[in-house]
């Protein structure tokens, strides 16, 4: 792995800001999500999640999907006996 994967990776856009410690995760998995100036992390729950970056764009079953901000990532948000398991982002295309 170069150093440049090894080293923290910030994604950054207008609402979203989302960190990825690249040594520990994937490039498309995060452990945290900001909406605005607040955070929600792996293990908040459906209500804090909701409370905290409102209404998804879209759900299907336990996976929630934010895509509303124009040339940011799209986050999807991957729930399990209603906590967050998973966060992951993926260019738009």
């Amino acid at each position: 792995m170069n150093l440049y994967m090894q080293a923290l990776l910030v994604f950054a856009s207008t609402s979203f800001t989302t960190v990825v410690l690249a040594d520990e995760l994937s490039e498309d998995s995060a452990s945290t999500m900001s909406c605005g100036s607040n955070f929600i992390s792996v293990g908040d729950t459906e209500a804090a999640v909701l409370s905290t970056c409102g209404e998804p764009d879209s759900r299907d079953g336990n996976r929630w999907t934010y895509n509303s901000t124009p040339g940011s990532f799209i986050y999807q948000l991957n729930f399990a006996e209603g906590e967050v398991l998973s966060i992951e982002t993926r260019a738009r295309e």
